[in-house]
């Protein structure tokens, strides 16, 4: 079986962009992505996002952040609404360009802020550069995720913080959800390596054509043999999604929707409003 490649990791979420951001980004105003932002951020704090939680928005100001993996830029934007000077890479050339256009509109509350198109494991920024260095759910689809993890290291400033997201392994969502089903009683764990890649990630508008490449999910002693390197290490474990559980949870995310609506906030960072 042939080994993933670069180009495959570009055409897969380049394939995600257009299905699910593509359409909310051609219609995008200054005044809708302020408000979008203002929705985002509230959403997150609902949720008790990292972005909210773990990222200092009230002391960003003028403080260098790189987000690796921006997606459509949602989070760059409030970062730098915030007064963060940002700096977003992505391997994918179309989401380099979405972040760069809400950076224009923001016009003068994203001074000095910046997307390009790059590779996480060889970031081309010299030593000591940033800050932090922020990444949601983006180093576990790299080639080399060791890799990307000790570029990180390498263009923090001494007494400088990494914010990142990675799959977590002890959960229910890949034992019950994707390993039983998927990997074991179909069958795939035994016979391809990236069949959770390939498993999960799409969504949006479009009919699924291209598989995602790689997905990793680790293990609190895998993240701290990751980590091994930096100086201090803070774990936290994310939110449960009881829509994922079979059947049930589906049938009780329709009477969450029913019940209570959706929030806007999903709009930037889902391509559609959150439930």
């Amino acid at each position: 079986m042939t080994a993933p490649a670069k180009t495959d990791i570009q055409a897969f979420w380049k394939a995600l962009y257009d299905s699910l951001y593509e359409d909310v980004d051609a219609s995008l105003t200054r005044g809708a992505l302020f408000r979008s932002l203002d929705d985002l951020e509230d959403m997150f704090r609902l949720r008790k996002h990292m972005a909210v939680v773990e990222m200092p928005l009230k002391d960003l100001a003028e403080k260098r952040v790189l987000e690796v993996g921006p997606g459509a830029g949602g989070h760059s934007a409030l970062f730098a609404k915030y007064g963060a000077k940002m700096t977003s890479l992505d391997i994918t050339p179309a989401r380099a360009r979405a972040t760069n256009a809400k950076f224009r509109l923001m016009g003068e509350r994203a001074e000095g802020c910046n997307a390009v198109n790059g590779d996480s494991e060889a970031l081309p920024f010299a030593d000591n550069t940033f800050d932090i260095v922020y990444s949601n759910g983006v180093l576990h689809h790299t080639l080399d995720t060791e890799k990307a993890i000790a570029e990180v290291l390498r263009v923090l400033k001494p007494g400088g913080h990494a914010v990142i997201m990675l799959y977590c392994k002890s959960s229910w969502h890949y034992w019950i959800n994707m390993f039983l089903p998927v990997g074991l009683m179909m069958g795939k764990a035994f016979r391809d390596p990236n069949w959770l890649g390939k498993a999960t990630e799409w969504g949006g508008k479009n009919k699924q054509s291209v598989a995602n490449p790689v997905t990793r999910c680790y293990t609190g002693p895998g993240i701290a043999r990751l980590f091994a390197a930096f100086n201090e290490v803070r774990y936290r474990k994310g939110e449960f999604y009881w829509y994922l559980v079979p059947k049930l949870g589906r049938l009780y995310r329709k009477y969450q929707i029913k019940r209570y609506g959706t929030h806007p906030g999903g709009v930037l960072v889902y391509g559609e409003p959150w439930p």
